[in-house]
């Protein structure tokens, strides 16, 4: 397990990372400033697929959790706002973040956090 200390570290970090990035998104959809999101989506979805990619080979070491399938889901309301991005549909990117994609994040993020927690403590 020591070999999966840094990506877990790494992981963790960038988690934090994205879900600024994701209620910075938020915010500025609220502002009505849909175009002005783009890229920045575009780095946050990037970066998941980073860390999802990342801690794969992990799972088979880890104790029973709730990452892969909170990682389903997760990826289900990605695509789903890629897809409304892709369709200039403003206010239904705004629908999912509210909704399902920040939710799903945050979930995603807690039990990546319990989980890894206590290989990072010692």
């Amino acid at each position: 397990m020591e070999k999966y200390i840094d990506v877990m570290k790494r992981t963790i970090e960038l988690s934090v990372t994205c879900l600024e990035g994701l209620e910075h998104i938020k915010v500025k959809l609220n502002e009505g400033r849909f175009e002005e999101t783009i890229q920045l989506m575009n780095d946050v979805v990037t970066a998941f697929s980073k860390m999802e990619s990342s801690i794969q080979p992990i799972f088979h070491t880890l104790p029973s959790n709730e990452i892969q399938p909170l990682t389903h889901s997760l990826i289900n309301a990605f695509e789903n706002a890629v897809t409304a991005y892709e369709q200039g549909q403003a206010g239904k990117v705004k629908e999912i973040f509210q909704f399902t994609l920040l939710p799903a994040y945050k979930k995603w993020k807690v039990e990546v956090e319990k989980v890894f927690h206590p290989y990072l403590i010692s």
